[in-house]
């Protein structure tokens, strides 16, 4: 991944978790080293817009569209139309709020909420009129949904202390210290109580072997010899008559034993209905990924289908991305077996969202990292076909230059004229390039 690319998985990590400003920053960075970069224009124009400020976000679209002709700027831009009437909607409803008029300012308020434009605005003040009217519960929710997007709101953190001062929200408390104290003294208590059982046990195994040894010693002794070999016979006696026993029960069912291992796999076949529910509940993407994967084509009933797709609709949503950031994760890591795994699995539910190109990319950086230079191929040439005139399409040409110059010498010349005619100006077009172009 070239450092443009890098530098906006960065933004897009400290977008998720939560910290704008510095997103903004580093796809500002990324943006200076590749002006054309959809992805950084992309998410730099989401986050002006969930800060209200339309014109930069437009502008931003505007230039990933011009550059790229990507489809997603194009789109953003297509449904920011309607939100100009919104922004209006939030300048009346900060009069009203001015004059008092809560009710009015909150209804007007909750028109703009349709809309994840001006998203951080909109909440700080819909939580300052339910402050206003005493429902401090709402309040508590619209403050941490901003808390979500930005962590470091000031508008956000100053009504939170406010809900704090009326006497309504605790102050937070170090759940973590309180874990760690309270497992501590859990762990020594279970130590001290299984060394004292411990203790017991041993004393009483050691009387029981003192009482056995002696016991031996009085038979070798003579002691009782009657009564030994009369407790021995019975015993043989019982012991015999357990195996005719089992031997008549066998031949009257003519059924074999069943095996607690056999019935594993009726077990196994069953449709994990309530598993499957929770982990959507939970939204645990790899057992859901798991799960889909097993039943998608299996004959299922209509309530299973159903589970099924919603599965699927829960990946497309949110998966994609939380696997897309997993698989960059471990290459970091030089981690290539789990990287391509988590790419892998976003990239079936990929179609239509702006992080396809990148999952594509990614995973051909991941096997050529790899050595899988077969592989590797493969996906840089899904990646030019499919983004031709994309974000790393200089890099693709020139890493399909670079494997094929020593096994396919017409591929890797078909890719050099296609880099210098389209990329003039590359920093690839160095001397292997000429070389093959000779």
């Amino acid at each position: 991944m070239d450092k443009a690319g890098k530098i906006y998985v960065k933004a897009m990590n400290k977008y998720n978790d939560g910290y704008i400003d510095k997103a903004l920053e580093l796809c500002e960075k990324s943006i200076s080293i590749n002006s054309a970069n959809s992805a950084a224009l992309n998410l730099k124009g989401i986050l002006y817009y969930l800060k209200g400020d339309l014109d930069n976000a437009k502008k931003m679209w505007n230039i990933s569209y011009k550059r790229n002709n990507d489809e997603v700027s194009k789109k953003y831009l297509r449904d920011a139309i309607k939100d100009k009437e919104k922004l209006q909607l939030y300048i009346n409803a900060l009069e009203l709020i001015k004059q008092l008029n809560i009710s009015e300012a909150l209804e007007i308020l909750k028109q703009c909420g349709n809309s994840h434009f001006n998203f951080i605005n909109v909440n700080n003040n819909i939580s300052l009129c339910y402050i206003k009217q005493g429902e401090y519960d709402k309040a508590l929710n619209h403050i941490n949904e901003v808390l979500k997007v930005d962590k470091r709101n000031t508008q956000a953190s100053t009504n939170k202390k406010t809900l704090i001062e009326y006497g309504n929200l605790k102050k937070e408390m170090n759940y973590k210290k309180i874990l760690i104290v309270t497992a501590s003294i859990f762990l020594i208590t279970s130590i001290l109580f299984i060394g004292k059982i411990y203790m017991h046990t041993v004393k009483d195994i050691s009387i029981a072997g003192i009482e056995k040894i002696q016991s031996g010693i009085n038979r070798v002794r003579g002691k009782n010899k009657g009564e030994t070999k009369s407790l021995e016979n019975i015993e043989i006696n019982k012991l015999e008559g357990v195996k005719k026993d089992a031997k008549v029960e066998n031949q009257d069912t003519g059924k074999k034993e069943v095996k607690p291992s056999e019935n594993k796999a009726d077990e196994t076949s069953k449709f994990p209905q309530e598993l499957f529910t929770e982990s959507i509940k939970s939204k645990n993407m790899e057992q859901i990924n798991e799960y889909i994967n097993k039943w998608q084509n299996a004959d299922l009933t209509m309530n299973q289908k159903l589970l099924v797709i919603k599965g699927q609709e829960i990946i497309k949503s949110d998966g994609v991305q939380y696997f897309y950031e997993k698989g960059t994760s471990y290459i970091k890591e030089n981690n290539f077996v789990e990287a391509q795994k988590y790419l892998l699995y976003a990239l079936p539910y990929s179609k239509d969202n702006y992080l396809q190109e990148h999952i594509i990319y990614m995973l051909a950086v991941n096997y050529k990292a790899n050595s899988d230079f077969e592989n590797a191929i493969k996906y840089y040439e899904m990646s030019l076909k499919q983004f031709p005139s994309g974000t790393y399409a200089e890099e693709v040409l020139y890493n399909l230059i670079i494997i094929n110059k020593d096994v396919n010498k017409d591929k890797a010349k078909a890719y050099a004229q296609m880099l210098t005619k389209q990329f003039p100006n590359s920093q690839y077009n160095n001397t292997i390039v000429k070389d093959i172009l000779k």
